[in-house]
């Protein structure tokens, strides 16, 4: 009986990551997928349950798309190269990652439970980036040598570039980022 439940939470992801926060209540997740809002709120009860399994799913989503990234690389400056490609990714307008994240953020002020689920993905991306800056050579002396704050950085640059449109230069940003890092 479960065999919906993902295909729910992919849809609930799409109307957060193209539609806003404001879109997520199963009556508008039912309308989108043509179905009973029955069917919805049998699966996720309250409004914080779908919340949370959009917070699982951009978690799912997190951890597949590193996955991708990674899958060609070889070396560990490679690694550290791919989440920086990662980050551009996410700052990109068809990306809905990073406005996914923001509207979960959104939500956890309000929600303690769903505030410890954002805080995980960050944590998982401050964990690779540990794991990418510790094997990489980097440039000696660069502040991205952090990884909380290289993690940070990329996370606003993402945060920004979906404020303005596009109109901040992400990619630009996070190419000082790298020549910080190796060049």
């Amino acid at each position: 009986m479960q065999k919906r439940r993902p295909e729910i939470l992919k849809t609930c992801y799409d109307l957060v990551g193209s539609e806003g926060l404001e879109s997520l209540h199963a009556r508008t997740v039912a309308s989108a997928m043509g179905m009973n809002h029955a069917t919805i709120h049998y699966y996720f009860p309250k409004r914080i349950d779908l919340l949370m399994g959009v917070a699982e799913f951009a978690k799912a989503q997190f951890a597949g798309d590193r996955e991708k990234f990674y899958a060609s690389l070889g070396s560990d400056a490679e690694k550290l190269e791919g989440e920086l490609a990662l980050a551009e990714a996410y700052c990109k307008k068809q990306s809905r990652f990073a406005k996914v994240l923001l509207s979960l953020y959104a939500a956890s002020v309000e929600h303690a439970e769903l505030r410890k689920e954002v805080l995980g993905i960050y944590s998982d991306w401050v964990g690779a980036m540990t794991e990418a800056v510790g094997k990489a050579k980097t440039k000696k002396g660069s502040p991205f040598a952090d990884p909380e704050l290289l993690a940070a950085t990329l996370f606003g640059f993402m945060s920004v570039a979906h404020l303005t449109n596009q109109k901040f230069d992400a990619t630009a940003k996070i190419d000082v980022v790298f020549d910080s890092l190796f060049a």
